[in-house]
């Protein structure tokens, strides 16, 4: 599985995320799945931090040349999204709206300030998980 999967949408009609093309920065080796935020204006892999994510990633982009547009899923509310925590998620679940994520990119149940990541529930194991975004490059939902 991808680091990020889309799941389904906690509004009423469940869509497809739209895909839109984004910059990417120089020396970025990008595969489908992979959390993404914007440096400098240009899509950059997410390594150890998901305080402010653009998107995860449509399509594999290796080693692009600074500025070629590559396809990337916009998080937004309501998005629900599977991925795999670093360490069994039981009590964490519904819990702190701000997970971080580990180089690896997975969901980081030991750090829980300056993240954007609410697990809404568990999937078929304790580190098989749902998440949705509480902040990303559009859009923050609380404090």
């Amino acid at each position: 599985m991808a680091n990020f999967e889309y799941a389904y949408s906690l509004a009423s009609v469940d869509v497809i995320p739209a895909v839109h093309d984004f910059p990417v920065a120089a020396s970025q080796t990008l595969k489908v799945g992979d959390l993404v935020e914007l440096s400098s204006g240009q899509v950059i892999k997410s390594t150890g931090s998901a305080a402010n994510p653009l998107g995860v990633m449509a399509e594999d982009s290796d080693d692009a040349s600074a500025g070629t547009r590559v396809r990337v899923y916009p998080v937004l509310p309501g998005q629900v999204w599977r991925a795999t925590a670093s360490a069994s998620a039981a009590s964490a679940v519904l819990g702190s709206r701000k997970y971080d994520i580990t180089s690896a990119q997975l969901i980081d149940v030991a750090d829980s300030t300056n993240g954007s990541i609410l697990i809404v529930k568990l999937g078929a194991s304790n580190t098989r998980v749902y998440v949705t975004f509480t902040r990303s490059a559009f859009v923050e939902i609380g404090s």
